[in-house]
């Protein structure tokens, strides 16, 4: 724009500037192209990188917001994602009190690039997102939030595109840079201590120069939680026949945990990588530039687990008088439905039949290299382009190995050796949801093998390998032609590619019986199965006692192993604690599992095998324009293309049908029953599966249109218009059938149990749940994106903004429960089970609006000159298409209507501080997956409103060397969740504050 040259330059320049300072304050004097002399620069800190923010946004064609670290390898926060949620419309979720993942204005379909292009998230190996848990802050120096998108910038988010910027040997000073710091940090919760370490060297020459930043980091982090899984009481009697809420109807129900437990855990996480960039003038006009970004994350989430059953005989019917609960609502009669009355519990009185206390060692693994090189070309002509090859690889490994230890309900024991078998006392427990965090009361001791003395241990996992490729060129050319100054055109080819598998460790314990079992002949009973049937993925109970019959010594050295765990955080109750392994002690699966069941082997699952692979080859073509005298006199820039993207995708996945009856020779275990040809569903490990192949593709034309007005110098007025589009989570495409089992009660003529009144039953396995959720044939996310903005610009740094924006949703993706049939263990069908699958939904629509405001307060005297202040609030209202049980709109996941941020900070000589708020309404986790026979009822999993407190200090001692304390969610908020109604608990996640004091130097 020739109106603004002087001004536009020095917004570029200080933007440049603030991302190279090496130093706590710089003073520098440049020229412009044209000669013009500009200004002194002084940056400093905090008050550098929010001026270096607000000139990103002020300069960028589109809608963009920004935060930029204030100095290499500080970030103004934690982690990425603590500092992305500072952004206006951003909202993120936590894991164990750390920033993971993010939507923007209320949609996760986001897509996020390293430095312009797409790059592999080990974490989210199969989604176009990225789990922030995954990349270190020291090794970004900015990054950029685009809310509107134009042609020229990767297609694949719905709401916007997150591009991660690392630091170039061009963005330094001349000569040598070198950053070190170290970090040490305690919860207030977790008693071990944590570590960070970072380094960072670089060189800028003059034909040459390089990058080398380098981390390591271990953290622990409280991750108690209590979830409880959703039923309906009483479901199977038709109502309540104890008249718990005392009102004289016994038809009512009542939505009720699967268990009343704790999940007492502390996640460790060890992460290390690198960066390197290096670049290379070939020549005047050719630059080289090559980048790696690597890294590696090793995650352990321990503890244990505790349950007292809230099943009995597969009726969530344990309940006693005493409860407390309050009316939610009535559900209306629907076909062969009755009239269902919903309350909610307050406060639960349980029988439990029998109590679970399960150890556990929760792993994820983590591996990513991405490699970017790129020849640029720039001789000073009309013509600039590039030639970019992108490569990376990843790897993701989960593993779970679990040790039951308990008394079943079914465990039945001649304790008294008077020739009949003695009852299992039930557990008695009262849970109250009332208070802030559940209490638990209970009488009996748990801390050793009196009540707990069976066990059982297995061990699963999951591993993922994804592959990327991608070739691209670029071109820019310069013209003049009524208004039209440059067109810039690409072409682009990408393969992505995810191979899945499972995995399970099976043990050689299978026998025809372990009980005189009157369905096998009495020559049979406690002799181990024959072949392959010996193969158990969850093995029988044993008692720590040994059994003379089966031939089982006791197990002496597992008991002396036991440890009485008692960490259960801020749950009360549990002061005695409960008998449990070690949690560590299960860390190498393969280790662990041979100590307890010898000949343990590890076997791969092909039915829930598939592969995926999606081609992309892609075109775009914008033209850019602007005018200085303008519309009405009034400045305006602004950019016109369109993208075109064609789709092919393939999908491997296994021929399987989980209702079919296996051939004899085709897998391991399936129990007694696989010796006569019904083998039990849940014990099948195939040897081998064929595979079926689908071919799909889809091609999508996305234009896009962006102006902005410049009605003073000031001030900015956006418009801007795209059509996007967001692939597909992978999982969601090529994922296959699973579904879990349970047993219940089956009378019939033709059974081989009598109850006491003579009447005779048996016991039968029925799916009662589970997911299919891969599916081949799903579209992609796609909507018109509309954006209009007004930005005044009322001094250095300073930005009072606000925003409107329209998502329509012409497609999206969710997952939704559908009802199906499937035979029970005896090959008839009986029940019915609720299963989860993925499905394209009708259009919806997302709209909102936000306000955000920074300023630095230069212009009061003193000390109060020193101040700045940061200010946002998005609104977004939108409609996922679902409906809950009252017929009102669910929104789309993960979304808040409301959302605020403040900071206030202080920049001083040497003293520095910052303090930050964020606030979300209440968030929209998804539906509940309550599990009913019954019609499915649709409920809501919710969020509360919470606000999170955020505070650091900086401290110069001379220019080379500072210390830092920092302190993150100080007012220790969790996360609660409630199941659609606010007083019927759902879960809670406990979340710690953490201290840090560090040390950073500078050579």
């Amino acid at each position: 724009m020739k109106a603004l040259p002087n001004q536009r330059a020095l917004s570029v320049w200080i933007a440049a500037l603030s991302l190279t300072t090496t130093a706590n304050v710089v003073n520098a004097q440049e020229t412009t192209a044209n000669g013009a002399l500009l200004e002194e620069v002084i940056v400093r800190g905090i008050r550098s990188s929010q001026q270096a923010a607000v000139d990103v946004k002020r300069n960028a064609k589109t809608v963009v917001d920004s935060i930029v670290a204030d100095d290499i390898g500080k970030l103004p926060d934690v982690t990425i994602a603590d500092s992305l949620q500072r952004v206006t419309g951003v909202q993120i979720q936590r894991t164990a009190g750390e920033g993971t993942s993010l939507n923007i204005r209320g949609m996760p379909q986001v897509l996020t690039t390293l430095n312009g292009e797409q790059f592999l998230s080990p974490w989210s190996i199969t989604d176009v997102g990225a789990n922030y848990g995954d990349i270190p802050a020291s090794m970004i120096a900015g990054v950029d939030v685009h809310k509107s998108q134009s042609a020229a910038l990767s297609a694949g988010g719905i709401s916007g595109v997150v591009d991660l910027k690392t630091r170039r040997a061009r963005d330094l000073e001349q000569g040598w840079t070198a950053v070190g710091g170290a970090e040490v940090s305690q919860g207030s919760i977790t008693e071990d201590g944590n570590y960070n370490s970072n380094a960072f060297v670089g060189y800028n020459g003059d034909r040459f120069g390089f990058t080398f930043g380098a981390f390591k980091s271990n953290s622990n982090s409280a991750n108690y939680q209590i979830w409880e899984d959703a039923r309906l009481g009483f479901v199977n009697t038709g109502g309540d026949p104890l008249d718990l809420n005392e009102n004289g109807n016994l038809n009512e129900l009542y939505l009720v945990p699967g268990g009343y437990g704790v999940s007492a855990f502390v996640m460790e996480r060890e992460r290390e990588g690198f960066a390197s960039s290096l670049q290379f003038d070939i020549n005047d006009s050719l630059e080289l530039t090559a980048d790696v970004f690597y890294t590696k994350m090793d995650q352990f989430d321990r503890g244990v687990r505790t349950q007292f059953n809230g099943s009995n005989n597969d009726n969530y019917d344990v309940l006693r008088p005493g409860t407390q609960s309050k009316f939610e609502t009535v559900i209306p009669a629907n076909g062969s439905t009755p009239e269902r009355i919903i309350n909610s519990i307050q406060v639960a009185v349980v029988e439990a039949p029998d109590f679970e206390a399960t150890t556990q060692s929760r792993q994820n693994h983590t591996e990513a290299t991405n490699v970017n090189l790129e020849i640029g070309y720039d001789d000073g002509g009309a013509f600039t382009g590039s030639i970019r090859y992108i490569h990376a690889n990843a790897q993701k490994n989960y593993a779970n190995a679990n040790f039951k230890q308990g008394t079943p309900e079914w465990y039945f024991v001649d304790e008294d050796q008077d020739g009949t078998d003695d009852p299992v006392y039930p557990f008695w427990v009262t849970v109250d949801y009332t208070e802030e965090y559940p209490t638990f009361q209970f009488e009996d001791d748990l801390s050793s093998t009196d009540r707990l003395n069976l066990f059982q241990a297995f061990a699963d996992g999951v591993d993922d390998e994804a592959t990327l490729d991608a070739i691209r060129a670029d071109g820019s050319y310069q013209f003049g032609f009524s208004g039209f100054t440059t067109v810039d055109f690409g072409l682009r080819h990408g393969r992505r590619a995810v191979d899945h598998t499972r995995f399970s460790y099976m043990t050689p314990t299978g026998y025809y019986s372990t009980w005189e079992d009157p369905n096998v002949p009495e020559d049979k009973w406690f002799e181990p199965l024959p072949g392959d049937f010996v193969w158990q993925q969850y093995p029988d109970w044993n008692d720590f006692k040994g059994d003379v019959d089966l031939g089982l010594a006791p197990f002496d050295n597992l008991r002396e192993q036991l440890i009485s765990y008692n960490d259960f955080g801020p749950f009360d109750g549990w002061g005695n604690g409960v008998a449990a392994l070690d949690p560590k002690s299960l860390d190498n699966l393969a280790s662990f599992m041979n100590s307890v069941y010898p000949g343990a082997r590890k076997f791969t699952d092909p039915s829930r095998a598939y592969s995926v692979t999606e081609k992309e080859t892609s075109g775009y073509a914008q033209v850019n324009f602007e005018s200085s005298n303008g519309l009405f006199k009034v400045p305006f820039d602004g950019n016109i293309g369109v993208s075109i993207i064609e789709t092919s995708r393939e999908v491997v996945n296994s021929i399987y049908d989980q209702s079919a009856v296996p051939e004899e020779g085709t897998y391991y275990g399936g129990g007694y029953a696989a010796t006569y040809g019904e083998p039990q569903g849940w014990q099948v490990m195939y040897k081998s599966l064929g595979t079926d192949t689908v071919e799909t593709s889809f091609t999508d034309i996305l234009p896009s249109a962006n102006i902005n007005f410049y009605p003073r110098e000031d001030f900015i007025v956006r418009l801007g218009y795209s059509e996007t589009m967001s692939r597909n989570d992978l999982a969601n495409i090529g994922d296959g059938e699973s579904l879990w089992y349970q047993e219940y009660t089956v009378y019939t003529e033709d059974g081989n149990l009598v109850d006491e009144d003579g009447e005779t039953y048996k016991i039968v396995s029925s799916p009662g749940g589970g997911n299919d959720q891969g599916n081949p044939y799903i579209s992609p996310w796609r909507a018109n994106n509309y954006n209009f903005s007004a930005e005044w610009y009322f001094g250095k740094g300073g930005i009072l903004g606000a925003g409107l924006f329209l998502i329509e949703v012409e497609n999206a993706t969710q997952t939704l429960l559908e009802q199906r049939q499937y035979p029970d263990s005896d090959d008839v069908v009986r029940r019915s089970a609720n299963i989860w699958t993925t499905q394209n939904v009708p259009a919806s629509d997302l709209k909102g609006f936000e306000l955000g405001y920074k300023q630095s307060l230069s212009f009061l005297p003193d000390f109060w000159s020193n101040i700045g202040i940061e200010a946002n609030y998005t609104y977004s209202d939108n409609d996922s298409g679902s409906v809950d049980l009252k017929g009102d709109s669910f929104p789309l996941n993960s979304n808040s209507e409301h959302q605020a941020n403040v900071v206030l900070w202080y920049q001083g000589d040497r003293l520095s501080s910052r303090i930050a708020y964020n606030w979300r309404s209440d968030i929209f986790q998804g539906q509940v997956g309550l599990n009913t026979n019954e019609a499915a009822i649709s409920l809501g999993n919710w969020s509360e409103a919470a606000g999170y407190l955020d505070a650091s200090v900086n401290y110069d001692i001379n220019d080379n060397v500072a210390i830092y304390f920092q302190g993150t969610n100080l007012t220790e908020t969790d996360y609660r969740n409630y199941a659609q109604f606010e007083s019927q608990f759902r879960s809670l996640n406990v979340q710690e504050r953490r201290l840090a004091f560090g040390v950073r130097a500078r050579l």
